[in-house]
């Protein structure tokens, strides 16, 4: 059992990226994120609230405010003997899922330490999970010329990474994947299109089903499991849910209907380590892979996702990549690295494995906010 809960401290983050990260219709260049401390007398669980620019979350404002006002102070004096105390409280929250993320995770890494065990033990992996590395692949944004693209990509590939993503759109797609297969060759590789397409486009697919990729990522809208499952009927790549998979329940209706072969799991779409085990459950159950997607998140998020990535079911590369690949600084110790080219290795210390730098924090502060007795 955990200590109670006596206060929640609340850090708004804002780290620039190292370069812009342009999606279609999209272009982000600060990372903005809400740092959780939740405090017993024993332990410190940490947490992090880390909407994105195509996420499909609330706003990072929207997350303050549900944080501070209602979700920071149900956790005031509450104890947590099971994972399922976690859920049963965490079902009570109303706000947007990944300010239930940021919470949820906290409670998590928080009853790991009270057990002296790993997220990834609570989580359930197994003996043999634990002991595996990560395999961390490549993902790449939009460019402004096909030879930029082919230059980062040969500059990254040199890193280990165990495959490659690039963005695509409209106007820019199979041309794009013919200039990386031509350069590269056999590489693992894989598109995403944040939703950019509709069924009016199947014929790009099925140009692009002959490239050999490894999946097509969220190709058409969120909402449009009609476009996903007419795109699914028409080619022999795997289709892969994104921001589709932003809840259990309609990524169970389109895995149901046959939209997909993949889902991606991303803790702060579904609203945590809870949701996102019963999602990869269910697709175990139906046939359906799964591999650990980011936001991208920073350092605390990123952490959390090894810990996810240890399920068997993950049976392709992360999005997960070093700390200092997209931003110019991270909050984390120990920073998150490859432990072998193209390999990340799970915590092993109890809870989430890892602390932060409270100077570095100070640093990147937006706003702060603590509640417990007397704040």
């Amino acid at each position: 059992m955990t200590a109670p809960v006596e206060r929640v401290c609340l850090t708004h983050l804002q780290i620039p990226l190292k370069e812009p990260f342009r999606i279609s219709g999209t272009e982000v260049g600060l990372k903005d994120a809400i740092l959780l401390v939740v405090e017993t007398r024993d332990a410190i669980g940490l947490g992090e609230c880390s909407p994105g620019p195509a996420s499909g979350c609330e706003s990072l404002d929207g997350c303050w405010i549900e944080l501070t006002e209602r979700i920071a102070p149900s956790l005031l004096g509450r104890t947590f003997n099971s994972v399922d105390d976690i859920a049963t409280l965490a079902a009570t929250w109303s706000g947007g899922r990944c300010a239930r993320a940021g919470a949820e995770t906290a409670c998590w890494d928080l009853l790991g330490q009270a057990r002296h065990a790993t997220i990834a033990e609570l989580l359930g992996a197994s003996s043999e999970q634990l002991e595996r590395s990560i395999e961390s692949g490549l993902s790449l944004g939009l460019y402004p010329t096909v030879v930029e693209l082919l230059k980062t990509i040969e500059t990254h590939l040199a890193e280990g990474y165990r495959r490659v993503k690039i963005e695509i759109e409209p106007g820019r797609d199979v041309e794009l994947v013919r200039a990386v297969r031509q350069h590269f060759g056999d590489i693992p590789l894989m598109v995403e299109a944040s939703g950019a397409y509709t069924n009016r486009d199947l014929d790009i697919f099925r140009e692009l089903d002959d490239l050999d990729l490894l999946m097509f990522e969220q190709p058409m809208a969120a909402d449009d499991i009609d476009g996903l499952v007419q795109l699914q009927r028409a080619v022999a790549t795997p289709v892969c849910l994104d921001e589709t998979a932003n809840s259990v329940e309609r990524a169970t209706e389109a895995i149901g209907r046959g939209a997909c072969k993949v889902v991606s799991l991303k803790l702060q779409y579904l609203g945590g380590f809870g949701p996102a085990v019963a999602l990869h459950d269910h697709c175990y159950k139906h046939g359906v892979s799964c591999w650990v997607g980011t936001i991208p998140e920073l350092g605390v998020g990123r952490a959390q996702g090894l810990h996810l990535a240890t399920l068997g079911n993950c049976r392709y590369p992360t999005d997960i990549e070093p700390s200092p690949r997209w931003f110019v600084d991270d909050y984390v110790v120990p920073l998150i690295e490859h432990s072998a080219p193209g390999m990340l290795s799970v915590p092993t210390r109890p809870g989430l494995g890892f602390q932060v730098d409270r100077t570095k924090v100070r640093r990147y502060q937006v706003r702060y906010q603590e509640v417990g007795t007397g704040s």
